[in-house]
């Protein structure tokens, strides 16, 4: 990466979704419904990720800029980490445009030495819709579309939503995660943290409520985590805007089991959260392994970056 700053580039065909999935990931939701159509392209950088600072373009899908990308302005894809390619799940009549779009900008970064990692988002696939006869027809056809394509890159596909930020912040992570491979050894830590703790399920979330790595022995366990963890997160992080001061430890007895949430701090600045479900009320013996696995993913942290 160039000066350690992670260059992100969301792009797809106008009304796509694209800079709708930058304000969910940002908690934006207000934004959303007064957005219009994006002039050119913007630059975020006020992102960070794993302590990273991150630039995200967002390319406007209007023909006349899709074009104007492709031919002088190509510094705009110079130094890209990662793409997420956004696709109007929604909107079959358009697939072949995109594709085609698509296509170009692939034959176009080749062209100029460029091989970012490149994540495909079927955008739109919303909950109430998403198991649909249509909906699946529709993700089927353009799977088959891409294909069809010269296999000249590896692509993974993520069914995304703005009204399923959970889903959305997997796919944003995953991306993340393969541009930085190194990753993987986050996820080795939280099994052998879950392991150590006697937790049924162990996640670690950061400041921007994304889910980085979790682990889990059943499914209850896991869902407790990802439904409570976001939230607890987001509450901490509000707190913490506000001037207020947030608690060191949040713990609640249920009925299967004890949460807890613990705010953890790498290198100092960085927030990160760890969300954990046990069988039995073991806050001691975890606090116990906490300054371990604290140092532990500030040294991985350093190691994947």
């Amino acid at each position: 990466m160039s000066e350690n700053i992670l260059k992100i580039i969301m792009m797809g065909l106008d009304n796509s979704g694209k800079t709708s999935i930058i304000y969910t990931l940002e908690q934006r939701f207000a934004s959303i419904y007064a957005l219009k159509p994006t002039v050119s392209f913007t630059v975020r950088e006020d992102f960070k990720i794993l302590g990273i600072p991150v630039k995200i373009w967002d390319l406007g899908g209007q023909k006349q800029y899709r074009d104007e990308y492709l031919s002088k302005k190509g510094f705009i894809f110079g130094e890209t980490n990662l793409i997420f390619f956004v696709i109007d799940i929604q909107d079959p009549k358009r697939f072949s445009e995109a594709i085609d779009y698509f296509q170009r900008s692939i034959d176009f970064m080749q062209k100029i030495g460029l091989s970012p990692k490149i994540i495909v988002l079927l955008h739109k696939t919303d909950p109430e819709i998403k198991d649909t006869k249509k909906i699946r027809k529709n993700i089927e056809l353009v799977k088959t579309q891409f294909a069809q394509l010269p296999k000249t890159i590896e692509l993974d596909f993520y069914e995304t939503s703005i009204y399923d930020r959970e889903n959305l912040s997997k796919a944003f992570v995953a991306g993340i995660f393969k541009a930085l491979p190194k990753t993987a050894v986050l996820q080795e830590a939280l099994n052998e943290f879950m392991k150590n703790s006697d937790s049924l399920a162990v996640m670690l979330l950061d400041e921007n409520v994304l889910i980085l790595a979790e682990a889990s022995i059943d499914t209850t366990a896991r869902n407790i985590c990802s439904i409570s963890g976001p939230y607890f997160a987001n509450m901490t992080e509000k707190m913490i805007k506000y001037n207020l001061m947030p608690p060191s430890v949040l713990e609640a007895q249920m009925e299967d089991g004890w949460l807890f949430h613990k705010p953890i701090k790498i290198n100092g600045t960085s927030r990160f959260y760890l969300v954990f479900f046990t069988k039995e009320r073991s806050l001691d013996k975890i606090n116990k392994l906490l300054p371990s696995i604290t140092q532990e993913i500030s040294n991985l942290i350093k190691y994947v970056v």
